[in-house]
């Protein structure tokens, strides 16, 4: 069950911002990769910190700016660490530890924690069935949640922002998102946790993952959805999983099935890692 403070929700971009800052200044200050830092690498992570902290952290902002300050601060710090220890992209590792290491201090979604009313929230729980054109603007509800927002018209606007950069890649994104929700509407989910796109956003990741690491190919275009039903898959389980102790899954079905993704590079013949990674139409 969410509850979303509408304290939270004005000043989500003020929260971004200084999870931003935070992330890429702890990056330049101890002196990590300067192409990695002039790319926006060290900050993606505390960009995502700030989106999970808008939503799930205390409702007063100073203290969810204090609490989270040194977690966007570790990211950059965590990623540096891990690219030592794994032969693979970062993908969302620091921000699913980091997060998740503070969530389940606070537990945000025990019933115990949302059943306390307050003047200025609001649950984003439906008790009545969602109809067709909530379903049908899931999968756009779906990029929308990758930001931890539940807003089609964010999700357009992200889908958009993609396909200017590249047209085939926001086809990824868009395609991974549809497999999502329809795996969760076939496996028999409730339909509000489709309609709010919480099954999309995993394999909307997952598809443009291997769009943008691959060369585009007929077996790469297999791989995509393969991913996109397999990130979906294992979200319907850690959902369970992880909401038994009250916090969200995030990311973690994403970055587990994306790695796998990337390990196949040799074992399928056709399936190609790009040289240079960039997108589904410069990959070579």
């Amino acid at each position: 069950m969410y509850i979303i403070s509408l304290h939270h929700m004005t000043n989500v971009a003020h929260i971004i911002y200084i999870f931003k800052a935070t992330s890429t200044t702890t990056a330049k200050l101890v002196g990590l990769d300067k192409k990695t830092y002039n790319d926006g690498l060290w900050g993606y992570n505390g960009v995502l910190i700030g989106c999970a902290a808008s939503v799930f952290g205390p409702a007063y902002l100073p203290h969810v700016v204090l609490s989270t300050l040194l977690g966007s601060a570790a990211t950059p710090i965590l990623s540096a660490s891990l690219k030592n220890a794994i032969s693979m992209p970062q993908w969302t590792w620091s921000f699913n530890i980091v997060a998740l290491t503070s969530l389940m201090r606070s537990r945000p979604l025990l019933e115990s924690n949302s059943s306390t009313s307050t003047a200025d929230a609001m649950e984003v729980v439906t008790t009545t069935t969602p109809g067709y054109l909530d379903i049908i603007s899931s999968p756009l509800l779906g990029i929308s949640q990758i930001f931890v927002v539940g807003s089609p018209l964010t999700g357009a606007g992200i889908l958009g922002s993609i396909y200017m950069y590249s047209p085939k890649l926001s086809y990824h994104a868009l395609g991974g998102s549809i497999t999502g929700c329809l795996v969760g509407i076939l496996s028999g989910t409730d339909l509000n946790d489709v309609a709010l796109g919480l099954w999309g956003y995993n394999s909307a990741l997952c598809s443009m993952a291997v769009g943008n690491f691959f060369v585009h190919s007929r077996q790469t275009m297999i791989l995509s959805a393969s991913s996109a039903v397999a990130s979906a898959a294992l979200f319907g389980g850690l959902q369970i999983l992880f909401g038994a102790h009250g916090i969200p899954c995030l990311t973690l079905p994403f970055c587990t099935v994306a790695s796998a993704c990337y390990l196949l590079e040799g074992q399928i013949p056709g399936l190609k890692l790009a040289t240079d990674p960039h997108s589904p139409e410069k990959n070579k």
